[in-house]
């Protein structure tokens, strides 16, 4: 009798180590499908924020081309009231 318990006693340590193997792999299994999604959601933030970088790269370089672009008008303005300034001072004369 004592060796039928022990045998049964056995077989559920060996049911319940299959169960929990199982139990295992299949977390195991998610565990590493989740961290595959979280790789590729990583990198597809990686890649947002290198278009984001480039697009301020080239707002810069716009906003530095308005500047000089804004300075030369203002140069060719100046001259040009000048020259007007001129103009009518020899006008009154």
């Amino acid at each position: 009798m004592e060796t039928d318990d022990i045998k049964q006693l056995l077989t559920e340590i060996r049911d319940s180590q299959r169960v929990l193997e199982s139990e295992y792999r299949r977390m195991a299994g998610e565990s590493l499908s989740m961290q595959r999604e979280a790789l590729e959601l990583q990198k597809q933030a990686m890649e947002t924020q290198s278009k984001a970088v480039e697009e301020q790269a080239r707002s810069v370089r716009m906003q530095a081309q308005f500047g000089r672009l804004y300075r030369i008008v203002l140069v060719v303005a100046a001259v040009l009231v000048a020259i007007f300034v001129a103009w009518i001072t020899r006008l009154r004369t």
